[in-house]
């Protein structure tokens, strides 16, 4: 599942390429995972873009200051803008564009599977949103396990429509809101407690391996046996995780997020997820991995006892 950090990599993009462009139309296939909040097609059309923005783990676009279209990617959602310059047309020769082709600008983010480099629209499209110079934002879901959602842009409604499910956001959260919220989680596992959404929104397998890493906790232990300067250490530990792989483009190895095909490059500078066998970056113990409730864990058995 894409994680915040991936999210917001392909949110940053979209901002740079959807912001000031007229909605056209809409299109979809999937009407049990698109909700029109009491609005229609007419509400949106001839409507522009103001911005993009994440929300935890959501794509936030939001429409002339009066309406919000939520997307949820959830576990194998995919975000497509592509457009075609049509002004190569007047400017290029006929030969220079059977040679070259016409300019193609195309961003794309979320799960690698289909690649995200192939043809769209395809038969996993769910959603087409259609503007009017031309470019088309692309919602596939393999498994329709995500959702979209219309509402207005005010933020009880928001809220509302994204309902209980979601925690704060960790790059937002301040150090004592941490606190007060771990506390009450007791006996909790804590790699399991961080993937709860409820509990904090956006952080999943890859960076609960490498918070807990950083503050050299072992994913087993509860949260009641944490000490005050390990919790400080995993508070740090969580933000310094995302923040790098923001910086990195994600984790997403397949995930092309631009025009010209730039990558996540994340994994790359990973220190427990995916390492295992590898000599752990502090003290050259290798890595293992272990299954947690019903998820993978990769942590260093010497740095983070249990």
């Amino acid at each position: 599942m894409p994680e915040l950090p991936e999210v917001t990599v392909i949110v940053n993009q979209l901002d740079k390429k959807l912001r000031g462009l007229i909605l056209e139309s809409i299109e979809y296939d999937w009407p049990k995972k698109f909700f029109w909040g009491g609005f229609s097609t007419r509400d949106l059309k001839g409507k522009r873009v103001e911005n993009v923005e994440r929300i935890g783990k959501i794509v936030s676009i939001n429409i002339s200051k009066r309406l919000t279209i939520l997307i949820h990617l959830k576990l194998t959602g995919q975000l497509i803008y592509e457009y075609q310059d049509k002004q190569s047309l007047r400017s290029s020769s006929f030969d220079e564009l059977r040679t070259a082709g016409l300019k193609k600008t195309r961003i794309a983010g979320g799960h690698p599977i289909p690649p995200l480099n192939l043809a769209v629209p395809n038969k996993t499209t769910r959603v087409t949103f259609t503007f009017t110079n031309g470019g088309h934002l692309y919602f596939n879901d393999m498994r329709k396990f995500g959702w979209v959602k219309i509402v207005e842009s005010e933020e009880s409604k928001i809220k509302e429509a994204i309902g209980a499910e979601f925690g704060p956001d960790p790059l937002v959260m301040s150090y004592r809101e941490f606190c007060e919220r771990l506390v009450k989680k007791g006996q909790a596992r804590i790699k399991k407690m961080l993937m709860d959404q409820k509990f904090v929104s956006g952080i999943g397998n890859i960076y609960s391996d490498e918070a807990l890493w950083r503050a050299k906790i072992h994913p087993k232990r509860s949260v009641a046996s944490l000490s005050q300067a390990e919790i400080r250490a995993l508070y740090d530990g969580i933000r310094q995780s995302l923040k790098l792989a923001i910086a990195k483009g994600g984790s997403s190895a397949n995930a092309y997020v631009d025009s010209g095909g730039e990558r996540g490059l994340y994994l790359s500078f990973a220190k427990a997820y995916h390492m295992t066998g590898k000599p752990c970056a502090r003290c050259k113990t290798p890595i293992v991995r272990e299954k947690m409730d019903g998820r993978s864990a990769h942590f260093c058995p010497a740095c983070q006892k249990l």
